[in-house]
């Protein structure tokens, strides 16, 4: 008997997407396994605590809700790992993964509607190195192995991002760019057919800038390339440089029009996003003349929608090249918005004497480093009426809703949107409300100020 194969029947799902076994010692994570159906698996890894398998095959009748992966690349890949569930099997999922954690940390509150919006992928984030046969291509990892996995007919990405894997592909081979950490990584982000390309590089060389116009000759739908790299090679000391064409954007959503450039870490499914966006004032409960607080305002896109709804708004954004792009989008959509880059809690004391008697609504990133107990605290010293707390990671935003639960604070309710089709990857709001209603003594600040 190999003792690398077993019958198992897995428990739950792991925020990764693999199905888990539970064990004395170890933890089996199974990838292409699902919630009580029996498999024969392979054991093919082991890290820490977790033994690391995969699916051979059912054993008896298998789940309903198991179909065929339709991509050759499913295995290798990685990156869908719920492509061999049917749609209701997603869905079950994804609402599994958030109601256990809940469990977890002793709520019982309803994880509420999943949004599934129609449309591909709008971003990838890809690797130039070497497959195991040694071959160059652009690729993600292997899922099992230290090799490159290419995807250019990858099916939830956009016809232009796949035409971009084979041209960059095909340019840096005629370039003999090499594959000694030269170039790190490539990121290409569409919007409206246009493509933006970052490159992230190790050091500065010529041949890079070279690149850049011969990818461009290529690739029609090509607008710009930027180069990201540490700050002592870049001689602007900014730590980007553009290598070709424009640095930026732009996406027309809801009526607002913003700018964005390759390095801003936005979903990639912009379809969802924007259902996301659009729904975010009638979340947060926002009305004319409301005070509105955004802490993780990024390029200030959430911020501007909310600007719009209140009369004005107010963004912290510790990121400074993020900051000014805020203010810009801001300017551009003609909202009344403003933009601290201090830490969270220095903008929150700088601004409270803004916001007192006002009660402001609250609009919080928790997936943010900055977030902290002395940030709640400081929000709640704001004297707020509601809060939105959004954020992927199921187990830390359950914590964060049971925080605000423990101080007293009223569960409304929350909403997911599935950012990553066959992935267990959702974006969620939660909405909680104070105790205390009263309306607010002041309305917001009426006059229109971008800054």
């Amino acid at each position: 008997m190999n003792p690398d194969v077993h019958v198992v029947t897995p428990e739950g799902w792991l925020s990764r997407g693999e199905a888990y076994v539970s064990g004395e010692d170890q933890q089996m994570a199974v990838f292409g396994g699902i919630p009580g159906e029996a498999v024969k698996v392979r054991v093919f890894g082991r890290k820490g605590s977790q033994v690391r398998a995969r699916v051979m095959g059912t054993v008896g009748r298998g789940s309903p809700r198991r179909v065929k992966p339709p991509c050759e690349k499913w295995g290798p890949c990685g990156g869908c790992p719920w492509m061999h569930l049917d749609p209701a099997g997603q869905k079950d999922a994804h609402a599994a993964l958030w109601t256990d954690a809940f469990f977890r940390v002793g709520l019982d509150i309803d994880p509420g509607p999943l949004h599934q919006i129609e449309g591909e992928l709008s971003e990838v984030r890809v690797f130039w190195g070497a497959s195991e046969q040694g071959i160059s291509r652009i690729g993600v990892p292997q899922r099992e192995g230290d090799g490159l996995v290419a995807i250019p007919m990858c099916l939830k990405l956009s016809p232009a991002i796949r035409a971009f894997m084979g041209a960059a592909t095909a340019s840096l081979r005629h370039a003999e760019m090499s594959t000694d950490e030269v170039v790190l990584g490539l990121r290409a982000r569409e919007v409206d057919g246009q493509l933006l390309v970052g490159v992230k590089v190790a050091r500065f060389q010529p041949a890079v800038a070279a690149w850049a116009p011969t990818l461009a000759s290529t690739l029609v739908e090509l607008r710009g390339v930027v180069a990201e790299m540490p700050v002592e090679e870049d001689r602007l000391g900014l730590g980007f440089q553009k290598l070709y064409g424009i640095d930026g954007l732009d996406w027309n959503v809801a009526g607002f029009r913003f700018r964005m450039g390759s390095e801003e870490n936005l979903p990639r499914h912009l379809p969802a996003y924007a259902h996301m966006l659009e729904a975010a004032p009638r979340l947060l409960g926002v009305q004319p003349g409301d005070a509105v607080l955004d802490l993780g305002a990024h390029i200030g896109v959430r911020t501007a929608v909310l600007a719009r709804a209140a009369g004005w708004a107010f963004g912290v954004e510790t990121d400074d090249r993020a900051r000014t792009r805020a203010i810009e989008n801001a300017s551009r959509n003609d909202v009344s918005a403003e933009f601290a880059s201090f830490s969270w809690p220095e903008s929150i004391e700088d601004v409270s004497p803004r916001f007192m008697g006002r009660r402001p609504l609250v609009w919080i990133d928790t997936g943010r480093k900055e977030l902290g107990a002395r940030v709640v605290e400081a929000v709640q010293g704001l004297d707020p009426r509601r809060v939105a707390l959004q954020g992927s990671n199921p187990l830390a935003l359950a914590r964060e809703i049971g925080k605000w639960m423990s101080a007293g604070w009223k569960f409304l309710g929350m909403e997911r949107w599935d950012l990553d089709p066959n992935a267990p990857f959702a974006e969620a709001v939660a909405v909680l409300a104070s105790a205390d209603q009263r309306p607010p003594e002041k309305r917001a600040p009426r006059r229109k100020t971008i800054r």
